[in-house]
């Protein structure tokens, strides 16, 4: 929190803010009402939304050189497993 509130004291981050709030809720939250929506985030509100995040299918996107692109199965079955894992044959990094 205390991030936002000093990145909201220069100007050109207050219009900003301003901007995308007003364009994406049609209203602007003062930075105190910002800072009291983020105390009441409770450890099952995450719980609940990365929950419904994951549920939905994957969107991907690549550029550049596909050939060692993981399927779209792959990704998927990846994501759904417990430790996240990519199967053997991909090695994103080497």
């Amino acid at each position: 929190m205390s991030m936002l509130m000093m990145n909201l004291e220069a100007r050109p981050v207050i219009f900003e803010d301003v901007g995308r709030q007003v364009l994406a809720t049609r209203s602007r939250k003062l930075p105190h009402e910002l800072c009291a929506l983020i105390r009441d985030v409770r450890p099952e509100d995450i719980r609940r939304v990365a929950s419904k995040m994951l549920r939905g299918k994957p969107a991907v996107a690549a550029l550049g050189d596909l050939s060692d692109l993981p399927s779209y199965e792959h990704i998927q079955a990846a994501l759904s497993s417990r430790d996240g894992r990519l199967p053997r044959t991909y090695r994103l990094f080497r």
